[in-house]
């Protein structure tokens, strides 16, 4: 890929190889995020992203991810989130956020907006939920900007 922050990838299948590799590395390499108003800092590694499809050959991602908390640099909690979500459901776009990481830097990734009703279905801990919205942190900006790219193709028909 070289220098090039936004790559092109020549199938929606190169794509979902790309990400299933990058998206987990990414997360891993992310910082902890403090949300304004607690008092601790979260991480949220990605452990695996998978693809399918859906009826009219449209892309269903599907992410599992943990998320752990830490007080004075100890974990003192985890939990689990997975989303599952049609990719032509949602609108994609860069995102910054109101959470800061430990270089007070804000929280920037890639978010998934449905275009309609909740289109998100997700399990947290267990207990399973609809949402309008989810999202994908990735702090480096090169890695981000490659991911972006990357979920854009999916939504691409006939790539």
């Amino acid at each position: 890929m070289g220098d090039n922050p936004a790559p092109t990838f020549a199938s929606q299948t190169d794509a979902e190889a790309f990400l299933s590799g990058a998206l987990p590395a990414a997360t891993a390499a992310n910082p902890k995020y403090r949300t304004p108003g607690t008092d601790y800092d979260r991480r949220w590694p990605i452990k695996t992203v998978t693809f399918s499809r859906a009826e009219g050959d449209g892309v269903i991602v599907s992410t599992d991810e943990d998320f752990e908390d830490y007080r004075g640099g100890a974990l003192v909690s985890r939990g689990t989130h997975q989303a599952r979500f049609a990719i032509d459901d949602v609108k994609i776009s860069p995102e910054t956020t109101d959470d800061v990481s430990e270089k007070g830097e804000k929280a920037r990734g890639v978010l998934f907006q449905c275009v309609g009703a909740p289109c998100v279905h997700a399990v947290w801990d267990g207990k399973q939920s609809v949402s309008a919205r989810t999202d994908i942190y990735v702090q480096d900006s090169n890695q981000r900007e490659r991911i972006l790219s990357a979920f854009r193709v999916l939504q691409e028909k006939g790539s």
